[in-house]
């Protein structure tokens, strides 16, 4: 028990060491691109999502598939079937596990680079067991195909009439047979063609077998035992063997199961006889549908099948073929002379030419084939140009059509699985894979043939071409959202197939039951008249073509398996070689075609639409993407023609080709996307942006032609989801956002005026293609003209002269001197204030707060002494000038001139010298205004700064939660190191006083025994607000006038009230101009003014017109006249002045309790 303990303790341990490993990993991942994924596991899981995939599979044994009372039938069949299911099956693993993986051997980069020593030998090492599983698939495959071959040499040498079941045969024409021996003779050409063309196969086993030789005479060093080392030389020798002639003559001259049974062939006329009908037969059913919109997506492998058939009846025998199966390969290569296996170009002419006996090459029609190659690939070009510039159009119709209708016929509802419903599934889907198979063939051809023509590619057609492309992912992608509803569909699709086939089957079994069943004579039935051979053989041999039936019908039970399909394909070619049974055995070939690429409908679908192909022809990836940006009707396009490019990292992956040679394609891939698209749009949207922009601020110098300018709509490129790649994501938003930000970022700090520029740009970003770029955050740019903190307290008066300020957004504002012209305006903001505290730190406010204090006594102390001097001018206070009554001030007012109550306005009344002493006191109010100002945007400010760097500190001790989780002494003390070096960094040196806390640490610094003239300061504040607001009014008056002051420019006057708003605050005097009831006192008079000037205009109006008249305006709106509307007008705006007057004066009160 405790060894157990032990045992799974141990397993814990290293679940827990391997996922520690990862952890790492993912979190090594953080600090790189965002966009790549966190680990290979995650790569993989972004590139091969999951997809469903059925496959029709058979459990049952060939032995108890072919079960029958009648022996001979099931022995016959089953020998047959068991040679042609394993060709097929190795055929099939040909495709998935060698070709692909063949072809990109040694495969790099770059055809330049250079290897390293060992390398070669190191590759061949690493694929070994690539090529041990070539060596298995190729002695199997000539192993079964010796066996067929010999099974078939018997039967057509058979001359013993009485062996069942062939004697109820008149013309036996195995044709499922020849034609799966036909296949596996076509992969060893396949195979001969792979390494023709990779010639580091063979070049790499050399360098391999003589490392081999060295380690032989060395074992002890190398630490490997004598049997591993001859099971290598072994393996390595055959291959070599192998490689001194192709795959194709080593089958035929060198195996030695072959060679006895190649010498009867030759003898039997029979066999060749029947294999040439077999040919001939095939390649006539291909050739009706061959390089047209009916070519299903195996007619060109099986074309190659016969061939290779074709091949080896011209080693196995000297017959010469007749004239007219001469004609078909001969029209047939005409046709089609391109056939792609296994993502490898076979042009069937080099295979004659190459692999033919040399009796063949004499033959007429192979020496014109081999002579007019090039003519006949040339005329195979001109073909599919004509084929593709006729059709074109009508190609896209079609594929619009089907794409629009196989949407709207699969449906997931249950009421979809009805006969009707799933006929047209059927039909729909076989469209989908015949178009599909269409357009790769035509790419892939034309592709091709301009490459071995050396042939330029036109600029339209290579258009036409990405279109093609672009149509073929859409199949894909349709196919795989549709995949799960038609999935569902399938088997009930297959069981009505296999219906359809069971029903034209079906009469002939009960015609031969009925006759079997009355032991009759087969005479009497005409159909079967030709059986007839009399008594006991007559029986036999309707028991056996009952039996043959029978079966037949039992292989159309089960789902469509491949095992089923070739049994069935075998007794359908007993069958019909009887020629006595009345069933339409074309229409059943039909419908078993069918059958045959439904039950292999996604290995079919992945296939047909592969784009993997393009990796040979990268070269024009950068063309196809800038047609999809000339055009911005096509960005749709762009993620299906990545996915096209995308198959290439799949085929790299398949092929094991080195990291290096992966990584460069999926760069090749990334910057060909933002090279050609992200790049250009990049720029178009920049200057999008500059040319808007510009030609507003710069009016006259950047010239925009409404006609070219901005026409394109280049927003659809950014709502483009992100695009998906097998190895990371690209989001074209993000990466536009990030190119702006840097652009305008960089541009901004090149000179210091331009900042409202960018500023415009990024709006008109944000308004006209949704981009959200950072705020333009360079410090050093950021205070205006480069006006820092220091700056301003150093020279605080000429500040407070020449700068406004408004309480509401906390902005200094420039002033402009009169009879100047400036097109920009200073501003001093809070983000410009905490900008440059993060710059100089905060001891440059604190300094600011004290400059200000004592800048505060000075002005206070000015404000004392104008009061004293003011006093000193008269008598008394009594007598001071401020009580005598001054007219000029009233007239300014003309609501004011009817009546009496004149003080409302101010107590005091000004002459000459009030008019000096009010501007004298005006200008030190807006100066101590400006200074406290200055104290609440320096304390905003210094507020933002905090808040700002607030975000990259925490609230925890690292020391405390080191303690907590447990953590050893010496990670607590770097714990505590780095809680010092946080506080110390980021913990301010003091913290600036609030607003409040300031203006009371002023008012205790002061003596009131030396303000006390400066007691009737509360009387003034309404003769200067008089002042304020006559000007204002006036001001905005001579703005309408046609001749008017240019220079003359409307400040806000905020500063002023908030400077008087301090001195009540200061001097105690707010309670004493509140009890004046000034603002509600003046709001009443206005009112009264205004009551009283619409009065009059109707006893104008009235006494104008007669007592008929009065009737008839009683119900109109009455006219006032104008000099009355200018009256009413001006009353108004004295209204809003005071208003606004008493607005901000309530604020600035506010700000100072």
């Amino acid at each position: 028990m405790f060894s157990e303990l032990l045992e799974q303790q141990e397993k814990l341990r290293r679940v827990v060491d391997e996922w520690r490993i990862r952890s790492h990993d993912l979190l090594g991942d953080l600090g790189s691109d965002p966009y790549i994924a966190a680990s290979p596991a995650l790569a993989t899981s972004v590139s091969d999502p999951i997809h469903l995939h059925v496959e029709p599979i058979e459990h049952s044994h060939l032995s108890e598939l072919l079960k029958s009372d009648n022996v001979d039938v099931s022995k016959f069949i089953m020998v047959l079937s068991y040679d042609c299911i394993e060709i097929s099956n190795l055929s099939n693993l040909a495709s998935k596990n060698l070709y692909r993986q063949l072809l990109l051997f040694g495969h790099r980069s770059s055809p330049q680079e250079v290897l390293l020593e060992g390398e070669p030998q190191k590759a061949f090492g690493e694929s070994l067991s690539l090529f041990m599983e070539l060596y298995d698939i190729t002695t199997r495959m000539a192993d079964i195909l010796g066996n067929l071959l010999q099974q078939l040499n018997s039967v057509y040498s058979l001359r013993d009439k009485n062996v069942r079941p062939l004697n109820s045969i008149k013309n036996l024409i195995l044709r499922t047979a020849f034609e799966t021996f036909g296949e596996g003779l076509a992969v060893f050409l396949v195979l001969d063609e792979i390494i023709k063309q990779n010639e580091h196969i063979k070049s790499y086993l050399s360098l391999f077998s003589r490392m081999l030789n060295k380690v032989k005479l060395e074992l002890d060093t190398f630490d490997i035992t004598v049997e591993d080392i001859d099971l290598l030389d072994q393996v390595v020798g055959h291959f070599e063997k192998l490689l001194e002639v192709s795959f194709f003559q080593w089958v035929l001259y060198k195996e030695s199961s072959w060679q006895g049974t190649m010498e009867q062939v030759k003898r039997n006329k029979t066999f060749i006889d029947g294999c040439f009908s077999c040919i001939h037969e095939g390649l006539l059913e291909i050739h009706s549908r061959l390089d047209t919109w009916k070519e299903l997506p195996l007619d060109r492998w099986k074309m190659l099948q016969h061939m290779a058939l074709f091949i080896f009846l011209t080693h196995a025998s000297a017959i010469s073929p007749e004239k007219k199966l001469g004609k078909v390969i001969s029209d047939m290569i005409h046709l089609a002379p391109l056939i792609y296996v296994g993502g490898k170009r076979i042009i069937l002419i080099d295979v004659l030419k190459e692999q033919c006996s040399p009796l063949l090459s004499s033959w007429s029609f192979v020496r014109e084939v081999i002579r007019d190659r090039n003519v006949v690939n040339s005329n195979y070009l001109k073909r599919l140009t004509e084929v593709h510039s006729r059709d074109w159009q009508a190609m896209k119709d079609a594929l619009s059509c089907w794409i629009v209708s196989f949407h709207s016929t699969i449906h997931p509802s249950a009421e979809m699985l009805s006969e009707g419903w799933l006929q047209l599934h059927l039909k729909k889907t076989m469209q989908g894979i015949v178009l599909a198979n269409r357009l790769q063939l035509l790419i892939l051809s034309i592709l091709d043939l301009h490459t071995l023509l050396e042939v330029p590619i036109k600029r339209e057609k290579l258009k036409s071409l990405c279109h093609m492309i672009v149509f073929l992912k859409v199949l894909e992608q349709i196919f795989q959202i549709r995949g799960p509803d038609l999935i569902r569909s399938l088997p009930h699709i297959i069981n009505i197939i296999q219906g359809d086939i069971e029903q034209l089957i079906l009469p002939s079994k009960y015609k031969l039951q009925v006759e079997v069943d009355k032991g009759s004579q087969i005479s009497k039935l005409g159909f079967l008249s030709s059986l007839t051979r009399g008594g006991k053989e007559t029986d036999t041999r309707l028991t056996d073509n009952l039996s043959l039936v029978h079966v037949s019908l039992q292989m159309l039970q089960g789902g469509g398996s491949h095992r089923r399909r070739i049994i069935f394909s075998n007794i359908l070619d007993v069958l019909r070689s009887t020629g006595c049974l009345d069933i339409n055995f074309s229409r059943v070939q039909k419908l078993t075609s069918k059958l045959g690429i439904l039950a292999n409908f996604h290995p079919i679908i992945s296939n047909v639409t592969d784009c993997s192909f393009l990796y040979w022809r990268r070269e024009m990836m950068g063309n196809l993407f800038s047609f999809i940006y000339a055009d911005v009707r096509r960005s749709s396009w762009l993620q299906y023609l990545l996915d096209a490019f995308s198959d290439g990292v799949r085929l790299l992956k398949l092929g094991k080709v080195g990291k290096l040679t992966l990584e460069t394609y999926e760069k090749e891939i990334e910057y060909g996307v933002k090279n050609e698209i992200v790049a250009p749009l990049c720029r178009d949207i920049e200057t999008d942006l500059r040319l808007h922009v510009h030609s507003t601020y710069l009016k006259g110098s950047v010239v925009v032609n409404p006609t070219k300018t901005g026409v394109r709509n280049l927003a659809w490129y950014l709502e483009i989801k992100p695009l998906r790649l097998p190895f990371k994501f690209i989001d074209i938003r993000l990466l536009v956002e990030s190119y702006l930000n840097s652009a305008f970022y960089n541009h901004s700090t090149m000179s210091t005026y331009d900042r409202k520029i960018y500023l415009e740009m990024q709006l008109l970003a944000e308004l006209k293609y949704g981009l959200f770029l950072d705020n333009i955050h360079f410090v050093g740019n950021s205070m205006v003209h480069n006006i820092d903190i220091h700056e301003i307290v150093q020279h605080l008066h000429a500040f407070a002269e020449n700068y406004c300020y408004n309480i509401i957004k906390q902005v200094f504002i420039e002033k402009v001197p009169k009879g100047q012209n400036k097109k920009n305006l200073r501003l001093i903001r809070v983000e410009d204030i905490a900008n440059s505290i993060s710059i100089h730190g905060q001891k440059g406010i604190y300094k600011a707060s004290d400059a200000i204090l004592k800048f505060l006594n000075e002005m206070f102390t000015t404000l004392s002494q104008l009061f004293q001097d003011n006093y000193s001018r008269t008598d008394s206070p009594n007598n001071c000038i401020f009580l005598k009554t001054d007219k000029e001030i009233v007239k300014g007012l003309p609501f004011l001139q009817q009546g009496e109550p004149r003080s409302v306005l101010g107590k005091l009344v000004l002459g000459d010298h009030g008019w000096n002493f009010l501007e004298q006191l005006h200008f030190v109010m807006i100066k101590m205004g400006n200074a406290l100002g200055l104290v609440r945007i320096f304390q905003a400010g210094s507020s933002r700064h905090f808040s700002n760097i607030s975000r990259f500190t925490t609230d925890l001790s690292f020391a405390e939660n080191y303690q907590k989780l447990g953590f050893t002494d010496e990670i607590l003390a770097a714990g505590s190191t780095m809680d010092k070096t946080i506080e110390g960094n980021y913990k301010p040196d003091g913290r600036m006083e609030s607003f409040s806390v300031f203006i009371s640490a002023f008012i205790k610094g002061r003596h009131f025994s030396e303000d006390d003239h400066m007691k009737d300061l509360f009387h003034i504040i309404p003769s200067i607000i008089v002042n304020f607001i006559c000007s204002r009014v006036c001001q905005k008056d001579n703005l309408l006038l046609k001749e008017r002051d240019f220079g003359s420019i409307v400040y806000m006057h905020d500063n002023f009230f908030m400077g008087v708003a301090f001195a009540l605050k200061v001097l105690g005097q707010e309670k004493s101009f509140d009890q004046l009831n000034w603002f509600a006192y003046a709001r009443k008079i206005i009112d009264d003014g205004m009551s009283s000037l619409e009065g009059s205009s109707k006893v104008q109006e009235n006494s104008k017109v007669g007592s008929l008249a009065r009737l008839k305006l009683w119900s109109q709106t009455p006219s006032i006249p104008v000099e009355t509307q200018k009256d009413l007008d001006e009353c108004k705006g004295y209204l809003k002045e005071i208003e606004y007057v008493e607005h901000v004066l309530n604020i600035s009160r506010t700000l100072m309790s």
